[in-house]
């Protein structure tokens, strides 16, 4: 039998197999971007232990182009869409503002790439090859995922004592480069910190952020996943995934997607059945009786203004001080962005009067990465790439998920209060991943128009997407 006559059978038998053996999934049935998808997925500790999340999708942005390199001999790239444009801009535009501010050129050389540039080459690529990732797929790696995170947490509190956090140990590349100092408040990114030790950098309480650096992206990636799940068919899959993503939302105190989520997910609901003619007469009505009744009967007014006391209360409780350190920080953020509204300031200044040790501009991707740092004028193609995203989303939103919409919103609600909604860059995968989750067309990797003997012994997978 011939290499090409195998080649053939191997796809024969993978389109035959089943996605998934019981609880594991088959490789075999995996398309080449769907293992690459699954394998970084369920190696996260891995990247977490090395260090390289500031650097992560740069570096599996660079092992795509190396591969695509090998097997077709160039990056297949076709003409770019409006969002890779607009974050193209957006990037060229916080290194002109540095050249024009005269601050930290290289530091902006580096923003632009990795919080913009990478992004858009990203989806760039995702959209030239019209590149598709399965949603069970995603779902089956993500619920691996959830459960290292448990398994850790199980471990943090019965079996590793917190002495062995004080110091916490440095990352491999910390240690490699010799900076092996902490830095942050709640987390780091070069030390190995899977929670916040009450005892370490003054906190309230044990702030969990697992193997994602900061408890607030880790409360973003919880949100995101249970925003998977909703989109499971298999419902009891389903649920427990949920609930599962509940419970680390809460481990991460992150108050903010306590908030989103419950929002995001009548949003989808909503646009679940926007095609149902009888599902907006049926909110509206439900929405004016709710209404009524709070407004018109004492009682009923009473028991929700109580509940919703009790749980804002709690809320606050959860993280003593934090909601008035906020006030102040984002009080004194926007006075300073009126001293220069047009272009920003470019970088985070001195810390805070009355907040330190949280600097002025933090906690804020609207008020303090856009308008105090960036200023209107980078506000404003920020803004125009983040609606674009959107439509893009829209117009293919054919044979895909809601996920992508739905995390769309989910990083708009709790961007006002959280500055890594967007600024770290492992938080930007997750949007990709949403422009790439779809139904892909399975065909074979050699092209029907070539002879055996032209075929290129390069096409080293047996599955491309169309």
């Amino acid at each position: 039998m011939t290499q090409l006559d195998k080649a053939r059978s191997s796809v024969q038998a993978a389109q035959s197999d089943k996605l998934f053996a019981g609880p594991l999934i088959r490789w075999q049935a995996l398309t080449v971007g769907e293992r690459f998808v699954c394998t970084n997925i369920v190696l996260l500790p891995i990247w977490w232990v090395l260090g390289v999340y500031e650097y992560m999708p740069l570096l599996l942005l660079l092992g795509v182009a190396g591969y695509e390199w090998r097997c077709y001999g160039k990056v297949r790239l076709k003409q770019p869409s409006l969002p890779v444009v607009a974050s193209f801009v957006f990037g060229i535009y916080v290194i002109v503002q540095r050249l024009f501010l005269l601050t930290r050129v290289l530091g902006g050389v580096k923003e632009a790439v990795v919080f913009s540039f990478c992004p858009a080459c990203w989806l760039w690529y995702i959209q030239s090859n019209n590149i598709r990732i399965r949603l069970e797929v995603v779902a089956w790696a993500l619920t691996v995922s959830v459960m290292q995170m448990l398994g850790l947490w199980f471990l943090l509190q019965f079996a590793i004592p917190e002495s062995m956090l004080l110091p916490p140990p440095p990352t491999l590349l910390a240690l490699l480069t010799g900076d092996t100092v902490p830095r942050g408040e709640t987390g780091s990114l070069n030390a190995l910190l899977p929670y916040t030790p009450r005892t370490l950098f003054g906190a309230e309480q044990n702030r969990f952020s697992m193997f994602f650096c900061f408890p607030e992206f880790f409360g973003l990636v919880a949100g995101f996943i249970g925003i998977v799940a909703l989109d499971i068919k298999n419902r009891f899959w389903s649920w427990l995934l949920l609930l599962a993503c509940v419970v680390l939302i809460f481990l991460s105190a992150t108050r903010a997607v306590w908030v989103a989520l419950p929002i995001v997910v009548i949003l989808r609901y909503l646009f679940k059945n926007s095609g149902n003619l009888w599902t907006p007469p049926i909110i509206f009505a439900l929405a004016a009786i709710a209404s009524f009744t709070i407004l018109s009967v004492p009682p009923a007014g009473n028991l929700v203004l109580e509940q919703f006391t009790h749980s804002a209360t709690a809320i606050d409780q959860a993280r003593a001080g934090s909601t008035a350190t906020r006030l102040e920080i984002y009080k004194q953020t926007w006075q300073a962005f009126t001293e220069n509204p047009l272009w920003g300031h470019g970088l985070l200044p001195e810390r805070a009067e009355g907040a330190s040790p949280i600097r002025i501009g933090s906690h804020s991707v609207i008020l303090g990465e856009l308008l105090y740092l960036k200023g209107l004028v980078g506000t404003v193609i920020f803004m125009f790439f983040w609606v674009s995203l959107l439509i893009s989303f829209y117009q293919t939103r054919v044979g895909r998920p809601l996920t992508g919409f739905c995390a769309w919103f989910l990083y708009t609600l709790v961007s006002p209060t959280m500055a890594v909604a967007y600024t770290m860059p492992a938080s930007q995968l997750l949007l990709v991943l949403c422009a790439a989750m779809g139904r892909p067309k399975l065909k074979p990797g050699l092209s029907k128009s070539r002879s055996p003997k032209q075929a290129s012994p390069k096409v080293c997978n047996l599955y491309v997407n169309s």
